[in-house]
């Protein structure tokens, strides 16, 4: 009778092994004789247990926003733990007047309200690209907000708003929201909605920035004050933030610096008021290293069981490409056993292990956990064809227990 559970515990892993063997689709495919080309993941889970995957649709090339015009943002509801994909449809339409607002959207950064079920994605908009972005000629910013699970979109442009926050800081004359993955509290509430946080990269000599909104994206704020700067030095760039067992807030930022090879972390600790010492994680055996590549990706944390002996434990998920260049998307991991483990951003520059999600040309990408505790894991990949201007959005479902290599399985969120 004692074997019974142990044999259990082992069908259900080879179970789960064999879902995530087959759980790689093609959700947005570039077909670059039709000049159709996506770019920038982000994923949510909808209140209806759907996914929706979002994409920038960029015509003609695969370039950003000011080197392309007409890009919109689309996305497609996935059925099934994400087996099965709908129809593509439109959020955000870049019309390609080549002026304004309207030119072009994307890069977008997506969440789903716990409560209300509202779905809110920020964006870069406009013809404006970032390096050539001033105040009086600005990189845009969109909004827009679904309260039917996806089906409608309302858009509204609240670049002013964004750029006001940092009135007095002239030296912030670009930014844009960081793509992928919108983090929201699951201890604070002293709005309208549980706070929500996003990174926002600024221009160079200011770094990654930190906003956060109590009324879901309606308005925001800067986390720490307007002259907080979390990662100036070596130069922060696009960044994720998640927040901590203890309601801290994690950052993690990628330099523009590739000689840098790794994360930048940094912590805001609300007992202090205040961003720590950034640090760096770069060892290619212990930390996040990523060789000669700069490129974002998702940070994540969710409750796990260790199976050694079934203690409950907190896992820290970032993934990157290991590199060379943007190659060899992985996913690092890092166990949290208790506060001692990420009361300081140090913590975060040691005690990583990966697990290698692809092999060739492959660049940004995004995660969330779904309702089982498995890991939605959405990512641009070369495939087949080689090139680095022809990524294919492609999902995986994956398992806590295979991330891990059976060390760790999953808690549902």
């Amino acid at each position: 009778m004692a074997r019974i559970p142990h044999i259990a515990f082992l069908i259900a892993a080879c179970l789960t092994l064999m879902l995530d063997s087959t759980a790689q689709t093609v959700v947005f495919d570039t077909d670059v004789t039709a000049g159709r080309y996506y770019r920038i993941p982000a994923l949510v889970q909808l209140h209806d247990g759907r996914l929706l995957a979002i994409g920038d649709d960029r015509h003609g090339s695969d370039h950003d926003i000011g080197g392309n015009h007409g890009i919109d943002i689309v996305g497609r509801f996935g059925d099934d733990k994400g087996q099965t994909w709908g129809e593509p449809f439109m959020i955000a339409d870049g019309d390609g007047r080549r002026e304004g607002f309207h030119d072009s959207h994307g890069d977008g950064a997506a969440v789903v309200d716990r409560e209300t079920g509202q779905v809110l994605i920020m964006c870069a908009s406009g013809d404006q690209g970032f390096l050539n972005s001033t105040l009086q000629e600005p990189l845009r910013v969109g909004r827009y907000i679904s309260d039917d699970d996806g089906k409608t979109w309302t858009g509204d442009d609240v670049t002013s708003d964004i750029y006001g926050i940092f009135d007095g800081c002239p030296e912030v004359n670009a930014l844009f929201f960081s793509s992928g993955r919108i983090c929201q509290s699951s201890r604070i509430k002293q709005g309208s909605h549980y706070r929500i946080y996003s990174a926002i990269d600024g221009p160079m000599g200011v770094g990654c920035l930190v906003l956060y909104s109590d009324d879901f994206g309606i308005s925001w704020q800067a986390l720490g004050g307007t002259s907080a700067r979390p990662t100036t030095e070596p130069w922060g760039d696009e960044a994720k933030v998640e927040e901590l067992p203890n309601g801290n807030v994690l950052l993690s930022c990628r330099s523009k610096q590739t000689v840098t090879g790794g994360r930048l972390f940094n912590i805001y600790d609300y007992a202090t008021g205040s961003w720590g010492e950034m640090a760096v994680s770069n060892d290619p055996e212990s930390g996040t290293y990523s060789e000669d590549c700069s490129c974002n990706g998702e940070l994540l944390i969710v409750p796990a069981r260790r199976t050694s002996d079934d203690r409950s434990v907190h896992l820290a998920l970032q993934s990157v490409p290991r590199g060379k260049g943007r190659q060899r998307v992985s996913i690092y991991y890092k166990v949290l056993l208790d506060g001692r483990d990420y009361d300081e951003p140090s913590d975060f520059s040691w005690g990583w292990q990966h697990y290698q999600v692809t092999e060739g040309y492959s660049a940004y990408s995004t995660m969330i956990a779904v309702t089982n505790g498995d890991i939605a894991f959405l990512h641009e990949d070369c495939n087949d064809n080689q090139s680095t201007s022809a990524y294919d959005l492609l999902f995986r479902l994956l398992s806590i227990h295979t991330i891990t290599g059976g060390r760790y399985t999953a808690i549902k969120p």
